[in-house]
């Protein structure tokens, strides 16, 4: 019966919100499947905008993770990484056809990891803004191993902070992630509103997992749009910032990288014309 109440609404364009193993799922028109994967303590309302245009020819299925915005956290002790990787893997195979994912940030991460291990299972991937390397973008010489002391202090700091200390860092950090005033509030707020400890283990696990060389398997079409505005005031350049993207995805058999032309990391909010015509045309 609740399969029959959600395909019913699908059909019919509505949306539905199911629970599906600690992963908050909200299903929204009809058509091939998409799956969208919000980034680090997001909540899945991050692709509201992006929803409503792709749902009047997709089946768009948007995530919100375990321990982020409001979604209650689950155990880590087997890893986040592992952890939700497993969620959404489980998530995509009980889908009677292959998916296309959307993944901002940390849900472009996964993204590049369910690429490669459930190639037959996703039709094509967009990566927005995020890299298989994170340290690297910062560092050239990071390695897995030479990152763990460094990740480790992150975690330790943002954990010790008190509640009024991470608000004010959370509000002095999201200027940088986006250019929409309207915006900044949501961003802050999913991130108050977002588990501690499950934010300070997924920045742990970006930092010290290193996917370039897993990137040799993967068959899958990539698109991976990048943004580079935030950083111009710190001597970066578009050409600079997608040079640093076309080498650490260097392995990948099949990828087009797209700059956006003056977004923050939220590029769907920043550019929101832009960022739907990459995708629409990536899509057809």
């Amino acid at each position: 019966m609740k399969k029959l109440i959600l395909l019913y609404l699908c059909l019919f364009g509505l949306t539905a919100t199911v629970q599906s193993q600690n992963l908050e799922v909200q299903v929204t028109g009809s058509g091939p499947k998409i799956v969208l994967i919000p980034g680090l303590a997001s909540s899945g309302k991050v692709w509201d905008e992006t929803v409503s245009q792709l749902s009047k020819s997709y089946e768009c299925h948007v995530l919100t993770l375990p321990g982020f915005a409001k979604n209650s956290p689950i155990d880590l002790s087997a890893g986040f990484l592992s952890t939700m990787e497993g969620l959404v893997s489980s998530y995509i195979q009980q889908q009677s056809e292959p998916v296309v994912l959307i993944g901002h940030s940390l849900g472009g991460f996964l993204s590049l990891k369910l690429s490669q291990s459930l190639p037959d299972r996703i039709d094509k991937a967009i990566i927005v803004d995020s890299y298989p390397f994170y340290s690297a973008a910062f560092n050239p010489a990071a390695t897995e191993e030479n990152m763990v002391e460094m990740a480790d202090q992150m975690k330790k700091m943002m954990l010790s902070l008190s509640p009024e200390q991470y608000r004010e860092q959370q509000q002095a950090t999201m200027p940088v992630m986006t250019s929409n005033p309207g915006k900044l509030p949501l961003a802050v707020e999913w991130s108050i509103e977002s588990d501690r400890n499950t934010t300070a283990e997924a920045m742990y696990a970006l930092m010290t997992t290193d996917l370039r060389d897993e990137l040799e398997e993967v068959g899958t079409p990539i698109l991976v749009l990048g943004a580079w505005y935030s950083g111009k005031n710190y001597g970066m350049t578009e050409a600079s910032v997608k040079k640093n993207f076309e080498g650490q995805y260097q392995l990948a058999k099949n990828i087009q990288i797209e700059m956006a032309p003056t977004a923050h990391h939220f590029i769907m909010w920043d550019n929101p014309e832009w960022f739907m015509d990459q995708i629409t045309q990536f899509l057809k």
